[in-house]
């Protein structure tokens, strides 16, 4: 596989127009195989392919697509990323407007069999700004959930956040942090909090910094 990749490099910098197809499933989808993704791929120049998650974003032949589409870009040829279905770049709406607008800040285009899209043409481009209320729209709905569920716990009487130290912990940091015999790590170890909670509760009492005994 190295040296297939190896060879078809140097064909494709002798190109001016080059298409790059990338391919992904996973063990859990059943019906978008790797056969039906590779045979709309066919006319491509190279296709990268990769079982794999689409909830993954670090993804390993996807990754050496991007970079390869990038590179091709920069020597002046025109290059064009295709996928059989736009979920092949990810899950997540966002993820798929980062990516193409990544792209095309590089000077590559973007090509879906499946959804007829090409951004080099006014279809093509309109989807695409569709695309990207679609991801505003959903970033506004988990916004909006997240602010409901915070309201919901507090009116059920919910603290949110750190639960604060009760004044009988705080003396006992006090007391401890007055013993000049250990770090303030010992003292958070030992009381089962953070060591931020610690300084804090020092900064506030007013008690000056000690040094430990030797």
């Amino acid at each position: 596989m190295q040296k297939y990749q190896k060879k078809k490099l140097k064909e494709l910098e002798k190109l001016d127009k080059v298409k790059i197809g990338y391919a992904r499933t996973s063990t859990l989808e059943q019906n978008l195989g790797m056969e039906i993704q590779l045979d709309s791929l066919k006319e491509c120049d190279i296709i990268f392919s990769e079982k794999q998650s689409g909830g993954k974003d670090d993804r390993q032949e996807f990754n050496k697509a991007i970079t390869l589409a990038k590179e091709l870009a920069k020597m002046n040829k025109q290059v064009h990323f295709c996928v059989y279905k736009m979920d092949r770049l990810g899950r997540k709406t966002s993820t798929l407007l980062k990516t193409i607008e990544d792209l095309k800040e590089c000077g590559v285009e973007f090509v879906s069999v499946k959804e007829n899209i090409d951004t080099t043409t006014p279809t093509g481009v309109l989807m695409y700004q569709l695309l990207g209320i679609f991801s505003e729209f959903e970033l506004n709905n988990i916004r909006q959930r997240t602010k409901e569920g915070l309201r919901r716990a507090k009116e059920n009487g919910v603290v949110l956040g750190k639960p604060a130290l009760t004044e009988n912990k705080k003396q006992q940091i006090i007391k401890l942090y007055q013993l000049n015999s250990i770090t303030i790590s010992e003292i958070a170890k030992r009381l089962n909090i953070s060591e931020s909670s610690v300084y804090k509760t020092v900064r506030e009492s007013g008690i000056k910094r000690r040094k430990l005994t030797k």
